[in-house]
């Protein structure tokens, strides 16, 4: 009876040894799985981009124009100051000095290219009518004029017998010796001044409107000694096709040499 129990007590041992072995193994097994499970999880690649430093825009260079001078005043005008497409101005000119002075009127009327120019004075009218190809240049209300190609060279200002209305041309083939912002007074005008010299005895002094860019008062001298001048007394900006032009680009016999019927009806 004794070696019964005994084997019984055995076997028994011998079921729980082998139950406990079986569950170490289990375990064992269930955290080799767990362990590969977790190697072979593979996480998505990062797809953020990260934001590129964006390359700096080069900055223009800007001329600053806060003070004018003799070596930018022609970068100034020709850069800065827009003139109109079209007005009407008026000027008075003194042409002479002391003793010979004589006095003139100008009229102009612009409107884009096109010119009609009035220069009076007690004996008679000089009208020039241009388009900067062609002039056509009459006195008072005689029907006859003259016709010229400014291809040849011709100068319509020495047509009018004005100096160079544009200040501009002046200043391209001129020394310029002084430059400067002025404000003139009776009437109160923002200008630029220019003092330019085309050889030692001649000097021409401008003065240019800025609120328009264009000349508002000039004059020459010869040796310190002014022998002509010239000074706005009427602006008006008007419109491309104002009305004011309706009758401004017409030829004494009524001819409108800068439409294409009148180019057909020229001689």
């Amino acid at each position: 009876m004794e070696r019964m129990r005994n084997f019984r007590k055995n076997g028994l041992l011998a079921v729980l040894g082998v139950v406990v072995i079986a569950g170490l193994l289990f375990a064992a097994f269930t955290l080799s799985q767990s362990d590969k499970r977790q190697e072979s999880i593979v996480l998505p690649p990062d797809t953020s981009v990260e934001p590129q430093p964006q390359p700096e825009t080069p900055q223009e260079e800007e001329t600053s124009f806060a003070q004018v001078t003799k070596d930018n005043v022609r970068a100034v005008l020709e850069r800065t100051i827009q003139r109109p497409d079209a007005y009407h101005q008026s000027y008075t000119v003194t042409v002479g000095a002391d003793e010979a002075q004589s006095a003139r009127t100008v009229e102009l009327w612009v409107s884009g290219a096109l010119l009609h120019a009035e220069v009076s004075d007690e004996a008679r009218t000089r009208t020039l009518l241009t388009d900067g190809h062609t002039a056509y240049l009459w006195y008072n209300d005689n029907t006859n004029y003259l016709t010229l190609t400014l291809e040849e060279g011709v100068d319509p200002w020495a047509l009018l017998g004005i100096p160079n209305y544009d200040y501009l041309e002046v200043l391209a083939s001129s020394t310029i010796t002084d430059a400067d912002f002025l404000v003139l007074e009776d009437p109160q005008v923002q200008s630029i001044y220019v003092c330019c010299q085309n050889d030692q005895v001649v000097t021409n002094r401008y003065w240019v409107n800025l609120d328009n860019g264009l000349l508002y008062m000039a004059d020459v001298l010869e040796e310190s000694r002014q022998v002509y001048s010239i000074r706005q007394v009427f602006y008006e900006a008007l419109a491309l096709e104002d009305e004011a032009f309706s009758n401004r680009f017409i030829l004494p016999d009524g001819v409108r040499p800068f439409t294409e019927a009148g180019k057909t009806q020229q001689p």
